[in-house]
């Protein structure tokens, strides 16, 4: 999912963004007062001369291209494009080292798809679903170690199915039932398997046809 960064051969000009301002949400280049076309790098001048935090690409003085931002040591933090002011398509995060450290989709600016984070040594940390910017399916997490962390379904953005939280050595820790975003049962283990504690929630409809 890497993506390739080609700012030297796509970028028409460079500006700097405390060159410019904005007008109708669009970039106004001063030289021409009118909506800037081209690559605009902002410089971090806390890290020295020169020092480029962040590029963008403008077509029309909206965001069109590639957007990069950069550590302090120039190294790439992450990358992504935008297509009329709107994130669109597969944005990368990376660590310092250059190893991924999130991958995500934006379709027309809208969360879509799959979303994962990966700890340093490029194993998942955490993956989640995503259906028109809701999680949507089955969100995992783990522990550095490989195992299973937690494993949370989602459905039209809400917590819906059965929740596991696992300890780091194995084994689950937790279970809890959701229906839509409310818990319904929860049963806690020991480690050795064994059932801890267990507790059950009543719908409010129910509970006010047994009160009254």
């Amino acid at each position: 999912m890497k993506l390739k960064v080609l700012l030297l051969i796509l970028l028409l000009s460079t500006a700097q963004a405390n060159l410019g301002t904005f007008k109708g949400g669009k970039f106004i280049y001063p030289e021409t007062n009118k909506p800037y076309t081209g690559n605009l790098e902002v410089l971090n001048k806390d890290w020295g001369d020169n020092a480029v935090e962040f590029s963008k690409d403008y077509v029309n003085g909206v965001l069109h291209g590639t957007e990069s931002t950069y550590y302090q040591s120039g190294k790439l933090k992450s990358v992504g494009t935008f297509n009329q002011g709107k994130l669109d398509g597969v944005i990368t995060g990376y660590y310092e080292d250059g190893t991924v450290q999130v991958t995500g989709v934006f379709n027309d600016g809208i969360k879509q798809g799959k979303v994962i984070h990966y700890y340093p040594d490029g194993s998942k940390q955490l993956e989640q679903f995503y259906n028109n910017n809701e999680s949507d399916g089955l969100h995992r997490s783990w522990f550095e170690n490989g195992k299973i962390m937690q494993s949370i379904p989602y459905s039209k953005g809400l917590v819906h199915g059965m929740v596991e939280i696992f300890y780091e050595a194995g084994g689950v820790f937790e279970r809890v039932k959701y229906e839509y975003g409310t818990p319904k049962h929860m049963t806690t283990y020991n480690e050795d398997g064994s059932v801890a504690e267990q507790k059950g929630w009543l719908d409010k409809k129910l509970i006010e046809r047994i009160v009254g």
